[in-house]
């Protein structure tokens, strides 16, 4: 593959690890609340533009301008959708636009009680009202993951044995992307990803795409064409209108490219990496309606864990199913 242009610059935490090793008893929170913890101190952590805590809750004590998530004990999941004490946190990054947030609440189905599930809300105009039994509010939310139907975001499903979560967080240095991808036994698990769009319609006042997409087991794959191209699962707003975004790409005959050929290009023995847009088919917002910065479509034909360039050491891009995420040169580990 000739590499493809970069238009940011990246800095990572990558390879994290959480092991999983029980059984439907209720202990299936702990390794989750480990991970959870650790994707909210990458995402504060990074050098630059990075995420700030504006709310937060320990269900103990609900506070403005405060992380009470320090330590696992302080996410808790409540055991009904409504009525009990619960965690809860909002991430500002200003970088997508001056209030954007994310709001993500720790609840569960009440019939999976070990599943620790989540909420996810999007908004640009700012939470506001939170307690220790209710989560905060923003005129423009946008729900970008189901609290009460198996609110999945990566980290498998109801327990087991002999399993691991492995967690990597990537954000460009002006803060306008951001993403996390989960893996589980080599299973890329969950994709999570808050943007400022390349090249957004003009008549997009704050332009923005958000998704967590993740798994209740450890067999289906989410960085895939059947997830993003075939599936509108990028969440955002126009204009005040809620809409729904397909992952786009360049295709023929009914398909991308990268599903279509399985072989290098036999002109010059590369592979293609194809450029992603976002458009939509809400109703009354229909279009392309803009693009997404240094993503690209690969064939299917190659694994996830695939380097490019293959011929140096560099690592400077990876392959993750079926997409390509710009790299550190470290090795992605996906399981010990």
């Amino acid at each position: 593959m000739a590499n493809p242009s970069v238009q940011k610059t990246w800095q990572f935490n990558l390879n994290g690890l959480a092991l999983l090793d029980n059984t439907l008893s209720g202990n299936a929170h702990f390794d989750r609340r480990k991970t959870m913890l650790a994707i909210k101190n990458a995402l504060k952590g990074f050098g630059t533009q990075p995420w700030t805590v504006t709310e937060s809750s320990d269900s103990a004590t609900a506070t403005g301008n405060t992380d009470k998530w320090i330590d696992e004990g302080d996410l808790v999941w409540r055991d009904d959708d409504t009525g009990s004490a619960f965690s809860w946190i909002v991430l500002r990054q200003t970088a997508i636009s001056t209030t954007f947030e994310l709001l993500i609440t720790c609840e569960q189905d009440s019939n999976v009680n070990d599943g620790a599930q989540i909420g996810a809300w999007v908004a640009q105009a700012g939470f506001m009202g939170g307690t220790t039994t209710a989560r905060p509010m923003a005129t423009d939310e946008r729900q970008i993951r189901d609290s009460t139907a198996f609110g999945h975001w990566g980290t498998g499903g109801n327990g087991g044995t002999g399993l691991n979560i492995r967690w990597n967080v990537m954000q460009s240095t002006d803060g306008e992307c951001t993403r996390v991808l989960f893996f589980m036994n080599n299973i890329n698990t969950g994709l999570w990803f808050f943007e400022k769009p390349a090249n957004p319609n003009s008549n997009w006042t704050t332009p923005y795409v958000a998704s967590i997409q993740g798994d209740n087991n450890v067999t289906t794959e989410q960085a895939t064409y059947a997830k993003y191209y075939d599936n509108a699962f990028g969440d955002s707003r126009f204009n005040g209108t809620d809409i729904q975004l397909y992952l786009s790409g360049e295709g023929f005959n009914s398909a991308a490219i990268g599903e279509q050929l399985t072989a290098p290009n036999q002109l010059d023995g590369n592979f293609i990496a194809s450029e992603i847009g976002l458009c939509s088919r809400t109703s009354t917002v229909m279009g392309r309606i803009g693009e997404v910065f240094d993503l690209w479509w690969g064939f299917t034909s190659q694994e996830t864990g695939r380097y490019f360039p293959s011929d140096a050491s560099s690592k400077a891009f990876v392959q993750v199913r079926d997409m390509i995420f710009p790299w550190d040169g470290s090795t992605l580990i996906g399981t010990e």
